[in-house]
């Protein structure tokens, strides 16, 4: 159960980071376009700066679980590093038990959102604001997941971003 659990969460790391890499292209090539069409054409496309802004909050959110996996994320370790290694497991299980409560949270809140802002389009594209949106609890959901797998590979802890990825640090 255990290593099926951190399986079907290396295939959604994967994914994540394969959308992530696809949109940081589509956003580089959209941006550029904007500016071509808007600075030489000297007539701007409207659409850029809305896809745009919508592909970097997905973006956004899909790469948050992916830094959580590579342990990338900033962290304030000074009162871990000095706690006893006994309290210091104790104090990271109830962070990242927090974390998850949390995180819980806004999936739900998310969920939320988004149902009762799916009436609305967004102003140029006049697509749903349900798909912008719809970015909160997806990525709160990768995180969430990767921090169930991250308290089940690591729970001392004892991990840093030099680490390789879950699939190499099973036992």
């Amino acid at each position: 159960m255990r290593e099926s659990y951190l399986q079907f969460c290396d295939a959604l790391v994967w994914a994540a980071q394969v959308a992530v890499m696809v949109l940081v292209a589509a956003m580089t090539v959209n941006v550029l376009l904007g500016v071509f069409f808007r600075y030489v054409l000297g007539d701007a496309l409207t659409w850029t700066e809305e896809t745009s802004r919508y592909m970097m909050i997905w973006m956004g959110f899909l790469g948050t679980g992916v830094a959580l996996r590579e342990g990338s994320h900033v962290a304030m370790s000074f009162f871990l590093d000095k706690a006893p290694p006994p309290l210091r497991r104790v104090m990271i299980q109830v962070i990242r038990g927090l974390s998850l409560f949390f995180l819980i949270g806004v999936i739900w809140a998310g969920g939320v959102l988004v149902t009762s802002i799916s009436s609305q389009s967004t102003p140029v594209l006049r697509i749903s604001m349900a798909w912008p949106y719809l970015a909160i609890p997806i990525g709160s959901l990768l995180i969430a997941l990767e921090m169930v797998a991250l308290m089940l590979v690591d729970p001392e802890g004892r991990g840093n971003c030099t680490d390789p990825p879950h699939a190499a640090k099973r036992e």
